[in-house]
């Protein structure tokens, strides 16, 4: 991992959307008025993380 991409709370990674999700996302974005698609980005990421495993699992924490 580039040092560059790494603090001590965050790491930056990188993802490709095809065009029809990144529509999809920014259409939701739009109904929701929603600007910031880190944090769409991430929420979303963390809901499937916690319905995808038990509590104990996984880090709830929102960093």
């Amino acid at each position: 991992m580039s040092i560059k991409n790494f603090t001590g709370k965050t790491v930056i990674k990188n993802i490709r959307f095809s065009y029809s999700l990144l529509k999809q996302i920014e259409q939701v974005m739009a109904k929701e008025k929603t600007s910031n698609f880190s944090a769409w980005v991430k929420e979303a990421c963390r809901e499937k993380a916690l319905n995808s495993s038990t509590p104990k699992d996984v880090n709830r924490n929102k960093n």
